[in-house]
């Protein structure tokens, strides 16, 4: 698992996504109690580098082009993105939220028991089979990020020939409380696929999660899709 962690943080410190830009469609279904779909909404957003980072500009919602309204509101969001990287970059500190933190490989690390359970092929690559526990006792917990992590278990794919990961599925075990506990998170599975666009370097091309989610005495459920639908590699020039 080291070696596996030591490449994806290799590929972080290259910054290889960097290095693309991409189409993402993404799909959130509502579903009733009997896992009917009752609304459907989709979007398509632009993901490319940009102040050194990752940035998903919104282009379309539900198959149409963005109206005047939501055009500016877009402009605005890239704005604060980029003034946030400056100001955050200028103080060499991360901003952390409760809900969007950055959780570093070798945290995570910390945070599982992981073990290798076999070995199987996938998309034709031969891989280890690893499956992973939440380690026992106390473990850190100041967001709702992680008391997600602390309650998931599931397994990953790992390549055998450059320990690159294929994919990684988890199931959340125990329910997950958060806003001052008037919502629970009852359950939650997901999928995360990779693929190699290069030699060692492995990026996502599919994201699936479901969620169940009781607000008072709501419940939702919820089926979102993410698909990288268009990876394209970028000059120098315009990667920097």
């Amino acid at each position: 698992m080291q070696r596996v962690v030591d490449r994806v943080v290799d590929q972080e410190e290259r910054g290889a996504e960097l290095q693309y830009e991409s189409r993402i469609v993404t799909q959130v279904d509502t579903l009733d109690k009997e896992g009917e779909v009752t609304k459907t909404e989709t979007t398509l957003h632009r993901r490319y580098p940009l102040e050194g980072e990752l940035y998903e500009e919104l282009i379309e919602r539900d198959g149409e082009p963005l109206d005047a309204r939501a055009r500016r509101e877009e402009r605005e969001r890239r704005e604060d993105f980029i003034r946030e990287v400056r100001e955050r970059n200028e103080d060499d500190d991360p901003i952390e939220t409760n809900d969007e933190r950055q959780i570093e490989v070798d945290e995570l690390l910390e945070r599982f028991e992981a073990s290798i359970t076999g070995v199987d092929t996938l998309d034709g690559e031969e891989c280890w089979v690893v499956e992973f526990v939440p380690r026992a006792g106390k473990l850190p917990e100041k967001t709702r990020l992680d008391g997600m992590l602390n309650r998931s278990s599931g397994r990953l794919y790992v390549s055998r020939s450059d320990y690159g990961v294929l994919f990684v599925e988890f199931q959340i075990q125990k329910p997950t409380r958060y806003f001052w506990g008037l919502a629970t998170l009852r359950n939650a599975a997901g999928r995360l696929e990779f693929e190699r666009v290069e030699t060692d370097v492995w990026l996502p091309r599919r994201f699936t999660f479901s969620t169940n989610v009781r607000i008072l005495w709501r419940t939702t459920r919820r089926q979102i899709v993410r698909e990288w639908v268009l990876r394209d590699r970028l000059d120098s020039a315009a990667a920097d």
